[in-house]
Protein backbone atom coordinates (compact mmCIF):
# COMPACT_ATOMS: atom_id res chain seq x y z
CA UNK A 1 0.00 0.00 0.00
CA UNK A 2 1.00 3.31 -0.75
CA UNK A 3 1.36 5.71 1.60
CA UNK A 4 -0.11 8.89 1.61
CA UNK A 5 1.08 12.23 1.68
CA UNK A 6 -0.05 15.34 3.28
CA UNK A 7 0.83 18.69 2.51
CA UNK A 8 0.57 21.89 5.19
CA UNK A 9 0.78 25.30 4.64
CA UNK A 10 3.44 27.13 6.52
CA UNK A 11 2.15 29.05 9.21
CA UNK A 12 1.71 32.84 8.72
CA UNK A 13 3.74 34.31 11.13
CA UNK A 14 2.77 37.58 12.79
CA UNK A 15 4.14 41.00 11.16
CA UNK A 16 4.33 44.54 13.19
CA UNK A 17 4.89 47.97 11.12
CA UNK A 18 6.77 49.59 13.61
CA UNK A 19 6.93 52.98 11.08
CA UNK A 20 4.74 55.68 12.03
CA UNK A 21 2.17 56.65 9.09
CA UNK A 22 3.74 60.09 8.84
CA UNK A 23 7.19 58.43 7.70
CA UNK A 24 5.20 56.35 5.18
CA UNK A 25 3.60 59.49 3.61
CA UNK A 26 7.16 60.87 3.37
CA UNK A 27 8.45 57.83 1.40
CA UNK A 28 5.49 58.44 -0.83
CA UNK A 29 6.00 62.10 -1.35
CA UNK A 30 9.97 61.20 -2.20
CA UNK A 31 8.99 58.89 -4.70
CA UNK A 32 6.68 61.44 -6.11
CA UNK A 33 9.03 64.10 -6.18
CA UNK A 34 11.86 61.38 -8.11
CA UNK A 35 9.10 61.21 -10.63
CA UNK A 36 8.49 64.74 -11.18
CA UNK A 37 12.40 65.41 -11.19
CA UNK A 38 12.77 62.82 -13.73
CA UNK A 39 9.75 64.17 -15.59
CA UNK A 40 11.17 68.28 -15.81
CA UNK A 41 14.69 66.35 -17.08
CA UNK A 42 13.36 65.05 -19.92
CA UNK A 43 11.15 67.86 -20.85
CA UNK A 44 14.27 70.54 -20.42
CA UNK A 45 16.06 68.16 -21.99
CA UNK A 46 13.69 67.63 -24.72
CA UNK A 47 12.83 72.01 -24.79
CA UNK A 48 17.03 72.14 -24.98
CA UNK A 49 16.99 69.63 -28.65
CA UNK A 50 14.34 71.36 -30.24
CA UNK A 51 16.05 75.06 -29.57
CA UNK A 52 19.36 74.04 -30.68
CA UNK A 53 17.59 71.79 -33.69
CA UNK A 54 15.59 75.58 -34.70
CA UNK A 55 19.32 77.17 -34.17
CA UNK A 56 20.95 74.82 -36.68
CA UNK A 57 17.97 75.40 -38.94
CA UNK A 58 18.20 79.40 -38.59
CA UNK A 59 21.85 79.41 -38.98
CA UNK A 60 21.73 76.92 -42.59
CA UNK A 61 18.76 79.71 -43.51
CA UNK A 62 21.08 82.27 -42.95
CA UNK A 63 24.01 80.73 -44.46
CA UNK A 64 21.40 79.90 -47.51
CA UNK A 65 20.56 83.73 -47.43
CA UNK A 66 23.71 85.17 -47.41
CA UNK A 67 24.66 82.90 -50.60
CA UNK A 68 21.66 84.21 -52.72
CA UNK A 69 22.32 87.67 -51.72
CA UNK A 70 25.87 86.92 -52.85
CA UNK A 71 24.55 85.56 -56.09
CA UNK A 72 22.00 88.65 -56.69
CA UNK A 73 24.84 90.84 -55.87
CA UNK A 74 26.77 89.32 -58.84
CA UNK A 75 23.74 89.01 -61.27
CA UNK A 76 23.19 92.49 -60.85
CA UNK A 77 26.46 93.99 -61.51
CA UNK A 78 26.28 91.72 -65.07
CA UNK A 79 23.27 93.51 -65.81
CA UNK A 80 24.99 97.06 -64.79
CA UNK A 81 27.83 95.78 -66.97
CA UNK A 82 25.04 95.06 -69.95
CA UNK A 83 23.61 97.92 -69.50
CA UNK A 84 25.05 99.17 -72.92
CA UNK A 85 24.23 96.33 -75.16
CA UNK A 86 20.33 96.86 -73.58
CA UNK A 87 20.59 100.50 -74.77
CA UNK A 88 21.81 98.90 -78.41
CA UNK A 89 19.10 96.56 -78.62
CA UNK A 90 16.33 99.00 -77.32
CA UNK A 91 17.49 100.99 -80.29
CA UNK A 92 17.64 98.16 -83.08
CA UNK A 93 13.97 97.29 -81.77
CA UNK A 94 12.90 101.05 -82.61
CA UNK A 95 14.23 101.23 -85.74
CA UNK A 96 13.05 98.09 -86.66
CA UNK A 97 9.30 99.25 -85.63
CA UNK A 98 10.19 102.58 -87.57
CA UNK A 99 11.42 100.49 -90.83
CA UNK A 100 7.50 98.04 -90.32
CA UNK A 101 5.49 101.49 -90.02
CA UNK A 102 7.54 102.86 -93.34
CA UNK A 103 6.96 99.52 -95.16
CA UNK A 104 3.48 99.00 -93.86
CA UNK A 105 1.74 99.73 -97.22
CA UNK A 106 4.41 98.80 -99.56
CA UNK A 107 3.19 97.01 -102.67
CA UNK A 108 4.32 93.73 -104.23
CA UNK A 109 4.73 94.95 -107.68
CA UNK A 110 6.72 92.03 -109.04
CA UNK A 111 3.90 89.66 -107.44
CA UNK A 112 0.94 92.24 -109.22
CA UNK A 113 2.78 92.05 -112.67
CA UNK A 114 3.39 88.39 -112.83
CA UNK A 115 -0.14 87.65 -111.89
CA UNK A 116 -1.07 90.45 -114.78
CA UNK A 117 1.24 88.27 -117.07
CA UNK A 118 -0.70 85.10 -116.01
CA UNK A 119 -3.93 86.30 -116.32
CA UNK A 120 -3.16 87.56 -119.82
CA UNK A 121 -4.21 84.61 -122.36
CA UNK A 122 -2.28 83.67 -125.46
CA UNK A 123 -3.21 86.11 -128.66
CA UNK A 124 -3.83 89.22 -125.84
CA UNK A 125 -1.00 91.62 -124.99
CA UNK A 126 -1.12 94.59 -122.83
CA UNK A 127 0.86 97.26 -123.80
CA UNK A 128 1.20 99.92 -120.91
CA UNK A 129 0.37 99.52 -116.87
CA UNK A 130 -0.48 103.00 -115.10
CA UNK A 131 -0.97 102.29 -111.09
CA UNK A 132 -2.87 104.98 -108.80
CA UNK A 133 -2.18 104.59 -105.19
CA UNK A 134 -3.58 106.59 -102.14
CA UNK A 135 -1.74 108.37 -99.75
CA UNK A 136 -0.81 106.50 -96.74
CA UNK A 137 -2.63 109.21 -94.37
CA UNK A 138 -6.49 109.73 -93.41
CA UNK A 139 -8.97 112.72 -93.63
CA UNK A 140 -7.83 114.51 -90.18
CA UNK A 141 -4.13 115.96 -91.07
CA UNK A 142 -3.23 115.29 -87.72
CA UNK A 143 -3.38 111.56 -88.66
CA UNK A 144 -0.85 112.09 -90.74
CA UNK A 145 1.84 113.07 -88.21
CA UNK A 146 0.96 110.30 -86.11
CA UNK A 147 2.44 106.87 -85.98
CA UNK A 148 0.48 104.05 -87.55
CA UNK A 149 -0.47 101.14 -85.25
CA UNK A 150 1.76 98.06 -85.54
CA UNK A 151 0.74 95.45 -87.99
CA UNK A 152 -0.88 92.78 -86.57
CA UNK A 153 0.14 89.44 -88.59
CA UNK A 154 -2.94 87.83 -87.69
CA UNK A 155 -5.07 90.15 -89.45
CA UNK A 156 -7.18 88.79 -92.75
CA UNK A 157 -4.58 90.40 -95.58
CA UNK A 158 -7.52 90.70 -97.55
CA UNK A 159 -9.53 92.90 -95.97
CA UNK A 160 -6.87 94.90 -93.91
CA UNK A 161 -5.91 98.12 -96.00
CA UNK A 162 -3.16 99.41 -93.39
CA UNK A 163 -4.49 102.97 -93.24
CA UNK A 164 -5.01 103.68 -96.77
CA UNK A 165 -7.78 105.77 -98.28
CA UNK A 166 -9.82 103.61 -100.59
CA UNK A 167 -8.61 104.10 -104.05
CA UNK A 168 -11.45 105.36 -106.56
CA UNK A 169 -11.50 102.80 -109.40
CA UNK A 170 -13.79 102.17 -111.88
CA UNK A 171 -15.93 98.92 -111.51
CA UNK A 172 -19.03 97.15 -113.36
CA UNK A 173 -20.85 97.47 -110.26
CA UNK A 174 -20.80 101.26 -108.88
CA UNK A 175 -22.67 101.39 -105.51
CA UNK A 176 -20.62 98.18 -104.45
CA UNK A 177 -17.73 99.46 -102.52
CA UNK A 178 -14.69 96.94 -102.08
CA UNK A 179 -11.87 97.62 -99.99
CA UNK A 180 -9.01 98.36 -102.58
CA UNK A 181 -5.27 99.66 -102.37
CA UNK A 182 -4.61 100.92 -105.61
CA UNK A 183 -6.05 101.37 -109.42
CA UNK A 184 -4.61 99.67 -112.82
CA UNK A 185 -4.97 101.21 -115.80
CA UNK A 186 -4.30 99.00 -118.38
CA UNK A 187 -4.50 99.30 -122.33
CA UNK A 188 -3.94 96.55 -125.01
CA UNK A 189 -4.64 94.36 -128.11
CA UNK A 190 -6.26 90.94 -128.48
CA UNK A 191 -6.99 88.99 -131.16
CA UNK A 192 -10.69 88.83 -130.49
CA UNK A 193 -13.16 90.39 -127.96
CA UNK A 194 -13.77 86.70 -126.59
CA UNK A 195 -9.99 86.99 -125.57
CA UNK A 196 -10.43 90.12 -123.82
CA UNK A 197 -13.20 88.56 -121.73
CA UNK A 198 -10.20 85.29 -120.44
CA UNK A 199 -8.49 88.31 -119.31
CA UNK A 200 -11.03 89.93 -117.48
CA UNK A 201 -12.41 86.46 -115.71
CA UNK A 202 -8.55 85.32 -114.83
CA UNK A 203 -8.22 88.78 -113.17
CA UNK A 204 -11.40 88.11 -111.17
CA UNK A 205 -10.21 85.41 -109.95
CA UNK A 206 -6.96 86.53 -108.61
CA UNK A 207 -6.85 87.21 -105.38
CA UNK A 208 -4.63 90.24 -105.78
CA UNK A 209 -6.88 91.79 -107.94
CA UNK A 210 -10.61 93.28 -107.50
CA UNK A 211 -12.83 94.38 -109.95
CA UNK A 212 -11.24 94.02 -113.28
CA UNK A 213 -13.69 96.11 -115.48
CA UNK A 214 -13.08 97.00 -119.23
CA UNK A 215 -14.10 100.28 -120.50
CA UNK A 216 -13.82 100.05 -124.30
CA UNK A 217 -13.34 97.94 -126.89
CA UNK A 218 -12.32 98.99 -130.30
CA UNK A 219 -12.33 96.63 -133.78
CA UNK A 220 -9.53 97.86 -136.07
CA UNK A 221 -9.00 96.20 -139.51
CA UNK A 222 -6.31 93.57 -139.34
CA UNK A 223 -5.04 94.60 -135.67
CA UNK A 224 -8.21 92.83 -133.99
CA UNK A 225 -9.49 94.60 -130.69
CA UNK A 226 -7.57 97.35 -128.84
CA UNK A 227 -8.90 97.61 -125.28
CA UNK A 228 -8.47 99.97 -122.22
CA UNK A 229 -10.04 99.24 -118.50
CA UNK A 230 -8.89 99.31 -115.35
CA UNK A 231 -8.34 96.69 -112.04
CA UNK A 232 -7.74 97.62 -108.58
CA UNK A 233 -5.58 95.79 -105.97
CA UNK A 234 -6.49 94.07 -103.14
CA UNK A 235 -4.89 94.40 -99.44
CA UNK A 236 -3.45 91.12 -100.46
CA UNK A 237 -0.98 92.77 -102.68
CA UNK A 238 0.99 94.05 -99.81
CA UNK A 239 4.25 92.85 -99.71
CA UNK A 240 4.66 92.09 -95.75
CA UNK A 241 8.10 91.56 -95.56
CA UNK A 242 8.72 93.57 -92.28
CA UNK A 243 5.51 92.47 -90.85
CA UNK A 244 7.20 90.30 -88.20
CA UNK A 245 10.51 92.11 -88.14
CA UNK A 246 9.51 94.27 -84.57
CA UNK A 247 8.75 90.44 -82.92
CA UNK A 248 11.62 89.10 -84.14
CA UNK A 249 14.08 91.05 -82.79
CA UNK A 250 12.17 90.74 -79.31
CA UNK A 251 8.99 92.60 -79.82
CA UNK A 252 10.99 96.46 -80.27
CA UNK A 253 11.71 99.05 -77.98
CA UNK A 254 10.66 98.21 -74.37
Amino acid sequence: MRRRTTSTAPALQPALNLLSPWVLEELRVRRLRGRFALGGLALVLALAGGWTFQRLELAGAQADLRGEEAVAAGLGQRIADLGDVRTYVQGVGRRALTVQQAMRTEVAFSDVLQALDGATPEGARIDSVSVVLPEPTGADPAAAQADPPPVDPAADPAEDPRGLVPTACPGPDPFATRVVIGCLDLSGTAATRDQVGRLVVALGRNPLFVEPFVSTTTASDGSGVAFTGSVALSPAAFSGRFDELPALLGGGAS
